[in-house]
């Protein structure tokens, strides 16, 4: 277990230390170099990375078939799941004889994750831990991946934002996240000195309280902004609102959510910035990245990523923990796709659509993105089988919850964690949670105009948004 490792497993503990003993241990640890923190793994997969980027296409292939096979074998060998379901395909390891073989061996879904959990999990080589995921489908799903894909994935994400000039612990304000709000002190912000982060309140962006969380960022400095699309799009609109103009970053980085063509224009025009959007899901099965209009650029170091009837389908490297065999990730891939030749494995593809940006309205007329909904810490995920979160008012929202034996009470409770305030939830159970004629369920049914809310602070009812 690394150092990083075990300290993650307190950092509860540590966002409730006092700020000044924060800034203290924080900045002692920030300035620890990543190899020393993360361990060996961190090194690894950086060289690794930086080897696969700069070398021929032959050896991309062939280094994608081997890790590809590791994961197959092992599956084979160790994962009860994949023993039974190979066996009913007809299917072995030994078959995988080409990148393409790939497309013979079943694919799995969060509802197979859900369903066959404890025969997708081995101990036998690192630690599984625990990781929940929201979703963009309203379906939360927990999932276990091993202690080095922490540093698995600090390496590849510096990499990409290094490819707007980002260095780790350049100062940034972040947009994204956990709420640190406490409304009684009127605090909206926190420094958070391991990454050198500047947080803002989300749950109060479109607030009478975002002149002092502008002036806060301000008086910060960032060389860059980080958060969600919607976030960003909300600290942008609540600035022209006021005549507040942008200070000078050199880039603005988006993550968690899809991201469209004006709102990408906006936030390029408002910051005179490059835009690097970044795509990845807790399962950690594939990477992406796109600066300002261009393509997304897939880490094919990373895990397998393949394109199949519009649907981005994954199978993890590096996970010798809970292995993913042909993910159905539920994310659609359009616009031009570049493939390794004769495959079906992405290269660059021209727009992904995962989590869209949904929002509830507290009742002083402040947006909560849906995004931060998804707290694996506060809410029972582990019994929820999907979530639906509907709203006709501000300030009110009827929280329908499938599963088995859910205690309501404890989702209620967790909501509110979530929120803090502003928001009466009622949960109700149901059997079950109605799709759309195309399959999907839909998170969020929002009958207030959201855009209205963030652009004048006034609801405008009957306008389904979500």
């Amino acid at each position: 277990m690394t150092f990083e490792t075990l300290l993650h497993q307190y950092r509860s503990v540590y966002y409730s230390f006092p700020q000044s003993l924060k800034i203290f241990l924080g900045c002692l640890y920030g300035n620890i170099p990543l190899s020393w923190r993360f361990g060996s793994q961190y090194t690894l997969h950086s060289n690794m990375l930086q080897k696969f980027e700069s070398s021929s296409e032959q050896f991309q292939l062939d280094y994608q078939y081997n890790k590809t096979l590791e994961t197959l074998l092992f599956a084979e060998a160790h994962i009860p799941y994949y023993q039974r379901t190979f066996q009913e395909h007809g299917v072995a390891a030994a078959q995988f004889k080409s990148l393409e073989d790939i497309a013979m061996f079943p694919g799995i879904t969060k509802l197979d994750i859900s369903r066959h959990i404890d025969a997708m999990v081995s101990d036998r080589n690192e630690k599984p831990v625990a990781y929940y995921s929201g979703g963009s489908l309203s379906t939360p799903t927990k999932y276990f991946l091993p202690d080095s894909s922490r540093a698995k994935e600090k390496a590849y994400n510096n990499y990409i934002f290094s490819q707007i000039g980002y260095r780790y612990r350049d100062k940034t304000l972040l947009l994204k996240g956990r709420e640190i709000s406490i409304p009684d002190k009127d605090i909206y912000w926190e420094y958070e000195p391991i990454d050198n982060y500047l947080l803002l309140s989300n749950n109060y962006m479109n607030s009478e309280k975002f002149p002092l969380m502008y002036e806060k960022a301000a008086a910060f400095s960032p060389k860059f902004v980080f958060g969600y699309p919607s976030a960003v799009l909300s600290f942008i609109k609540q600035s022209q609102r006021r005549g507040l103009k942008a200070f000078r970053i050199k880039g603005v980085i988006l993550a968690s959510e899809t991201v469209y063509p004006d709102e990408l224009a906006l936030i390029r025009t408002f910051f005179q910035a490059d835009v690097l959007t970044h795509y990845g899901h807790t399962e950690r099965n594939a990477i992406a990245y796109r600066i300002n209009e261009g393509s997304y650029t897939f880490c094919n170091a990373y895990g397998l990523s393949r394109v199949v009837e519009g649907e981005l389908i994954t199978t993890t490297f590096d996970n010798l923990v809970m292995p993913f065999i042909n993910f159905k990730t539920n994310d659609s891939v359009s616009g031009d796709i570049r493939y390794y030749e004769n495959s079906d494995i992405a290269k660059e593809v021209g727009q992904i659509e995962g989590r869209t940006q949904d929002f509830l309205v507290t009742d002083d007329l402040r947006l909560v993105s849906i995004t931060t909904m998804c707290g694996g810490q506060y809410l029972p995920l582990e019994s929820i089988d999907a979530i639906q979160y509907i709203q006709e008012n501000p300030g009110v929202v009827t929280v329908l919850v499938e599963g088995n034996n859910v205690d309501l009470d404890k989702v209620k409770e967790g909501m509110h964690k979530l929120v803090r305030d502003g928001i009466d939830f009622e949960v109700q159970a149901v059997d079950r949670i109605d799709k759309t004629s195309r399959g999907k369920r839909v998170m969020c049914k929002q009958s207030l105009d959201i855009e209205a809310i963030r652009n004048n602070g006034a609801p405008v009812l009957g306008v389904n948004r979500c």
